[in-house]
């Protein structure tokens, strides 16, 4: 199986390039190979590669910077994947795109599910909330989308952990050692984590699982 994964510099991407290299044909792009503010960049590096599966982890992430730069935020979290999304289609290949809880408003005090309705508060999370629509209205106008092979596959995480760059978990280990008293969010929703051999664990099914 050929996969392609976009944000392979990233935490996420990392462990996925590290996990999938032994088994599967890979490409990865990071940031500095692959633009993803630039549509036209997209088209020219993605659409001459035979692929099979297309693996989307990366994103504007900085929720306050993205409240100065919303044009920024939108074309990376939101256009981007509707780029990907056309481009796999073309292909017949399948998309498997990261998203995040922050599309909710976070007031639940429980774990959040597929369909609870979405509330995005930020500009972050209003990015990726489009581009999530953009992948599934592409998805439900095509007609091959109809197979469940062929469908792209959305997946909402939070707070991703791992070894390859500092996380969350990393700064509340380091603030707990330097300070006395650490504040932190009262929203517990917002402090479920995700290690990353979770989510590899969700795309191991994805290639191949509807």
């Amino acid at each position: 199986m050929r996969i392609v994964i976009v944000g392979a510099g990233g935490r996420l991407g990392a462990a996925l390039m590290r996990e999938y290299a032994r088994e599967f044909d890979l490409t990865g792009f990071n940031h500095a190979q692959l633009d993803l503010a630039n549509a036209k960049e997209i088209q020219q590096k993605l659409s001459p590669l035979n692929f099979d599966v297309l693996i989307n982890g990366a994103a504007f992430t900085n929720v306050d910077l993205c409240e100065s730069k919303q044009p920024e935020a939108f074309a990376v979290n939101a256009d981007a994947p509707k780029v990907l999304a056309e481009i796999c289609s073309e292909k017949k290949a399948k998309l498997i795109h990261f998203s995040t809880d922050y599309v909710f408003d976070g007031e639940k005090r429980e774990p959040y599910i597929e369909d609870d309705a979405v509330k995005p508060i930020s500009v972050y999370g209003e990015s990726k909330r489009a581009g999530e629509k953009n992948i599934l209205a592409l998805q439900d106008r095509s007609a091959s989308a109809k197979a469940t092979a062929d469908r792209h596959l959305v997946v909402r995480v939070s707070w991703v952990f791992g070894p390859d760059r500092p996380s969350f978990v990393d700064q509340m280990i380091k603030r707990a050692r330097e300070e006395e008293k650490v504040q932190q969010t009262d929203h517990p929703e917002r402090l479920r984590l995700t290690r990353q051999r979770s989510v590899i664990s969700v795309a191991d099914g994805g290639p191949d699982a509807g």
